[in-house]
């Protein structure tokens, strides 16, 4: 069974296209069979489909008399508690349709109340449902996925998977609360003519990778939801930064499983290639061993990325150089040896630990006599530089705090001339970067980065997007304006 893939560039254009994709399959599927079932999901871009389906002015062109609405899943709580998928879905879709959707044709789960006790109650009552609609088969499942890659309420390791014979199951001990739940069976879920999984952010990029290569279920449930005529996955680039296939950069369809080429080892390998334009000599060996040796974490440049940071120096004849973020001083050997007879490299670093690492290689190399590593918070330094009326850098180096990036190219528009170059390190972050939505501050901070520096009256700024031994990431330029 092949799973076809479509890649969005973030969580609202992959809700507006999912909703978009479900109005005209409704349409079409009803200009040769009526009625039309579909089964809702619950989540963030779940319900943000439905909003969006309820926004288009394409929903008019469906017949909503002919359209059955049931769902993938449901918390077993009491009716009207918003954590209800139910709940959520009327207010996002339901209720915007009115009287154009007979109330007789939306089958919600039953809730919990005194006739229906248990989720076992309402499980039967559900499948009771079904088969007096005729046991339908579903022609559209919408699933959405959880990080740890289930789907409806189907969990890793949990006895619901095995239950077969049956359309519906209780769900008890929940590793997502609540605990209690009523879920769809794989039996009815694969018994559906096309079964869609929507799946957007960083966070669930391991378990679509898993699920598209076929992992067991047991493991990956999201991997045995097959439809009987299509397998639709609708998720954006972050959730594809685990896959190592040019699909991770693509808006077009791809199949799966198919002949995947790794992407992260044959980047790899690409570097071990070039390496031999790139030597290290001992002193720069030496520096990455003491910073493993350390416990330093294994976040700094490639030598390659060492290299291409050396060359820019280089070009642009930096006479005074600065960094923020030393870490174990790797960079800053790439750096330091750029400059010119009389140069000068400043670097900034707020672990102490990490400064004295980095010193004591500094001084192993030979540079640390025109290398000055100040320790301390990289803002509250850079106040104190701009405070003591410091000569102007040639070229910056930033590769610190995310979340302070914005602060920190302000300060530096004190600490820099016209025609200095600034770099921006991990900007990129595999993607991530298109979810406006994103929980990761290191990625708002470079979202910020974005907003400041479009149409910047001081800075000139691009992306240049990477791949390699680090995974897929980017450097930002910049040039201060004349």
């Amino acid at each position: 069974m092949t799973r076809d893939v479509v890649v969005h560039p973030d969580a609202r254009v992959l809700a507006e296209a999912a909703a978009a994709r479900l109005l005209t399959h409704l349409v079409d599927v009803q200009s040769h069979r009526s009625p039309v079932h579909v089964a809702l999901t619950g989540g963030t871009v779940g319900i943000a489909t439905l909003a969006a389906v309820a926004a288009s002015p394409v929903r008019d062109a469906v017949d909503w008399s002919g359209v059955h609405l049931w769902w993938g899943d449901e918390r077993f709580l009491p009716d009207g508690d918003p954590d209800r998928n139910e709940t959520q879905a009327r207010a996002a879709l339901i209720d915007a349709l009115g009287d154009a959707l007979p109330a007789q044709n939306v089958h919600a789960m039953a809730a919990r109340s005194e006739e229906v006790p248990t989720p076992e109650v309402s499980a039967e009552a559900y499948a009771t449902t079904l088969a007096e609609q005729g046991s339908p088969a579903f022609d559209v499942v919408l699933l959405g996925m959880g990080p740890d890659g289930h789907v409806a309420s189907l969990f890793p390791g949990h006895e619901a998977l095995t239950v077969t014979g049956r359309p519906t199951v209780a769900v008890h001990d929940s590793p997502k609360p609540p605990p209690e739940r009523v879920s769809l069976t794989y039996d009815a879920i694969r018994g559906a003519r096309e079964v869609w999984v929507v799946a957007a952010g960083t966070e669930k990029a391991q378990a679509v990778a898993s699920a598209l290569r076929g992992a067991p279920v047991d493991t990956t449930p999201a991997a045995g939801a097959l439809g009987t005529e299509r397998t639709l996955w609708l998720v954006d680039v972050a959730a594809t930064q685990a896959l190592g296939t040019p699909a991770a950069l693509s808006t077009t369809a791809a199949a799966f499983p198919a002949p995947v080429q790794e992407a992260a080892g044959l980047w790899q390998r690409v570097d071990e290639y070039f390496s031999a334009l790139v030597p290290e000599d001992l002193a720069l060996v030496e520096t990455r061993h003491a910073a493993a040796t350390g416990g330093l974490p294994d976040i700094a440049v490639a030598p390659n990325q060492g290299k291409l940071l050396h060359l820019l120096a280089q070009a642009v004849g930096a006479r005074r150089i600065l960094e923020i973020g030393t870490l174990g001083g790797y960079s800053t050997l790439w750096l330091a040896r750029a400059l010119p007879s009389g140069g000068t490299l400043t670097t900034l670093e707020i672990d102490p630990e990490h400064a004295r690492v980095a010193v004591d290689s500094l001084t192993q190399a030979g540079v640390d006599d025109h290398v000055d590593v100040l320790v301390g918070p990289a803002a509250d330094t850079l106040d104190r530089l701009v405070s003591d009326g410091t000569e102007p850098f040639d070229l910056v180096f930033v590769d610190a705090d995310k979340q302070s990036i914005p602060r920190y190219l302000e300060q530096l528009l004190e600490l820099t001339r016209p025609g200095s170059v600034v770099v921006v390190d991990n900007v990129v972050r595999g993607g991530a970067v298109l979810d406006a939505d994103h929980p990761d501050e290191r990625v708002q901070g470079v979202r910020a980065m974005v907003d400041l520096l479009t149409d910047h009256p001081r800075y000139d700024a691009t992306v240049l997007q990477t791949v390699g031994a680090k995974g897929y990431d980017g450097l930002a330029l910049l040039r201060v304006r004349d």
